[in-house]
């Protein structure tokens, strides 16, 4: 096993079984007592191959597409996600030691001091609450402790990668516990902006925790965490991956470097203020009090995170579209738990209130830099066919009003209050069975005040190039929801161990902050139901494993896109989704051990009229009724190698490794062209450590992407005739590690 500096510990003869908690449930379950499909990644894991986020983790993942921008998040779980829509949560609801965080933005922060990362399947509903309608994602920080320990790491990497991070724990007196942690991580970027002449997708980004614990006496315990994280991304994340002769033509006019090679990691963007600046701050409170009746838990927080970004809609040097948007976001939540232990079983109650305020200002702004000269050359002809209806609508009007400075602005105000009251009950039948029941009922109040301005000398035109319409709404919306969950264990013995669930879940409607029409600006809440059966085995002889089955039906699937004229958000009717899970890891011996995790997925629409159509296909919508959802690759997973040993002629700890990770084709927006999706991939990662013989200094080297594969992150059509975009993962990448844990 390798120590959490990344080098190997000396091997021991004998395997143990470790037991592993699940701390999302906060109800103390272990993973063999968990009855859904459960992928949990230790910090071990994480620092080997310098997984810092989500979305280097994602890969590792079976059925899970877990992808961020500053603006845009894409979460998706067994082909189920929202995408990207700035203005309503995701059908994954993303947890910071259980706490949901209405605006999962968050994740794009190095991971700081964490214990595990656990992603859970299927709907979560009774235990978590909305909004988990697909999964749910929480990142467990590590905790304090009664003896001193910290660690300090410092990394150098390709591309001017430096990171410097460090954590310090434990007592202050008999009563109280500290943990501080920092971190702080900075890049040089890896496209290069041949129209600004600058280095594009570089994300600094600091953050720091601290994390208190008071047990006064043996009965009661309190804690507080003070968390403050702050990211810039600098530049577009968005590379021209496809236009036509018209279009390449005009941009070279202003870059004449200007192409759709997305394997040369260039850009050609005009914005020179584009980028991404997002800081957010947390408090967590808790309280757990054990009395004669049971045990009572508090758990509170407030939340905030403000994020300015603009960027290039248009993907290309001419001055043409910008995408600049301010949004506040405030939300606070407290959850009171009640767990008794009887000798037949355990009951658990509890009430969650949630508050939340979203302030979202976006303009889409034409000619933001002001006339040019390249562009007043430009005769009628030029303008139509590379700008569309609004090239048409610019032709009619005289040059010198034509390149007039225009907004289309849309704002939303949006309270939220949700409460719910919950409960469940496990009933041990005998020793192998326990019957399960949770069940949540909840009710969600959301008040939308949205509007729609045009603003400027060319404001009308480019509304009406979107197909938009002036509109000012002030709606307000009620939904209430009971989402229940039933479970059979059977535990066979400390080895062996299965599980069958149905579940349903739930997650909200909401506002669209970009409609088009006021008759766009809302969508319905969706809703699933799931079966799930799985196994789980873990032998003396170092071979464990989980093996899970899935069949989720869903209605009213909320989907988002931006189709190349509007960014749409609505309601698919019916969707289905079954599968398979798989995980497994072997303790081979001598030092060798295998690990892999594979996910099959079968997901697509019955039935979905009035789909968004491609841009290129000069129809409004399409059937998509029997297709193939987007972000549901119907293979994923990886496999891994590692190797611990103590080299023999120094007496010095040495662990190595390598990941192959990956995931067959797949849609990246909802239209499924395909344009714009992924092919089969597979990324190859690995890493090499040395410690000392006390495992205090440790030296590593890791190694991510070596074959340089090009993934895309996301794809989609450009307001502009004949054209995509996409934004790709980071290129081959090499680091070095040194650390310090006493």
């Amino acid at each position: 096993m390798l120590a959490a500096t990344g080098t190997a510990e000396p091997a021991s003869n004998e395997p143990k079984i470790e037991e592993v908690f699940v701390s999302a449930t906060r109800s103390g379950e272990t993973l063999a007592e968990t009855p859904i499909s459960v992928t949990i990644t230790a910090d071990l894991e994480l620092r080997n191959t310098n997984i810092t986020d989500l979305e280097t983790l994602s890969d590792r993942l079976p059925n899970a597409q877990l992808a961020y921008t500053p603006t845009n998040t894409f979460l998706f779980v067994r082909g189920l996600g929202t995408g990207a829509v700035r203005s309503a949560e995701q059908s994954v609801g993303f947890f910071i030691d259980g706490i949901f965080l209405g605006r999962p933005q968050v994740a794009l922060f190095d991971f700081l001091d964490v214990q595990q990362v656990e992603v859970l399947r299927g709907p979560q509903g009774a235990i978590l609450g909305k909004n988990t309608v697909a999964g749910a994602v929480n990142v467990a920080t590590a905790n304090t402790t009664a003896e001193l320990e910290g660690y300090l790491e410092v990394l150098r990497g390709s591309d001017g990668q430096q990171r410097v991070r460090g954590a310090l724990s434990g007592p202050l007196s008999d009563t109280v516990e500290a943990r501080v942690a920092w971190s702080r991580l900075d890049d040089d970027g890896y496209l290069e902006n041949t129209t600004q002449n600058r280095t594009d997708l570089s994300r600094p980004g600091e953050s720091a925790r601290i994390k208190l614990r008071f047990d006064p006496s043996d009965w009661q315990s309190y804690g507080i965490s003070i968390q403050a994280a702050d990211i810039e991304q600098r530049g577009d994340s968005f590379e021209l991956s496809s236009a036509s002769d018209e279009v390449l033509s005009l941009y070279r006019q202003f870059d004449p470097q200007t192409d759709d090679d997305i394997t040369d990691n260039r850009t050609h963007t005009d914005n020179a203020n584009s980028g991404a600046e997002i800081d957010g701050r947390d408090l967590i409170l808790t309280g757990e009090w054990q009395t004669d009746i049971g045990m009572f838990r508090l758990l509170g927080s407030s939340s905030r995170q403000d994020t300015i970004s603009d960027f290039d809609v248009d993907i290309g040097p001419v001055p043409f579209l910008t995408f600049p948007a301010v949004e506040n976001y405030k939300q606070r939540s407290a959850e009171l738990r009640f767990d008794r232990t009887f000798s037949w079983g355990a009951i658990s109650s509890g009430l969650y209130y949630f508050k939340s305020n979203l302030d979202l200002n976006v303009d889409i702004n034409a000619f933001e830099a002001g006339a040019q000269s390249t562009l007043l050359a430009l005769d009628n002809q030029q303008l139509a066919p590379v700008l569309g209806t609004l090239g048409t609508a610019l032709a009619s009007l005289p040059a010198s009003v034509r390149l007039g400075q225009g907004t289309s602005r849309h704002n939303l105000d949006q309270q939220q209050d949700t409460r719910s009251v919950f409960g469940s009950a496990k009933w041990d039948i005998s020793q192998q069975f326990t019957l399960r029941g949770d069940l949540r009922f909840t009710r969600e109040v959301k008040e939308g005040d949205l509007f729609l301005q045009f603003m400027g000398t060319t404001g009308p035109l480019v509304g009406a190039a979107l197909g938009e319409e002036e509109y000012e709404l002030q709606t307000r919306r009620t939904e209430r929801d009971f989402s229940p969950r039933l479970s059979l264990l059977w535990n066979a013995d400390d080895l062996l161990s299965a599980y069958a669930t149905v579940a349903r879940g739930f997650k909200s409607g909401g506002f669209n902050n970009l409609a088009a029409v006021a008759e766009r600006a809302e969508f319905d809440e969706e809703k699933s139901q799931t079966y799930e059966a799985g196994l789980r085995l873990q032998t003396d002889a170092g071979l464990s494993g989980e093996l899970g089955l899935f069949y989720t039906e869903f209605d009213n699937l909320q989907v988002a896109a931006l189709d190349g004229t509007e960014f749409f958000v609505g309601n698919a009717a019916r969707a289905v989704t079954q599968g398979i899970e798989l995980s497994a890891r072997w303790e081979i011996g001598f030092g060798f051990s295998v690990s892999g995790a594979l996910g099959y997925l079968d997901a697509e629409y019955r039935e979905y009229v009035g789909a968004p159509a491609r841009a290129d296909s000069g129809e409004e919508s399409q059937d998509l009724s029997g297709e193939t959802l987007q972000r549901a690759p119907e293979y994923s997973g990886s496999v891994q190698i590692d190797f611990n040993t103590v080299l023999p002629w120094v007496a010095l700890p040495f662990a190595a490794g390598v990941v192959a990770e990956g995931a067959t084709e797949q849609f990246l927006n909802v239209d499924l062209d395909p344009i714009d999706s992924q092919e089969n991939y597979i990324r190859y990662n690995a890493y090499l450590g040395l410690s000392d013989p006390d495992l205090r200094y440790s030296l590593k080297i890791i190694g991510r992407n070596l074959t340089d594969e090009i993934v895309r992150r996301e794809a989609g059509d450009i307001a502009i005739v004949g054209a995509h975009f996409v934004g790709v993962y980071p290129p081959r990448s090499i680091a070095a590690e040194l650390g310090v844990r006493f």
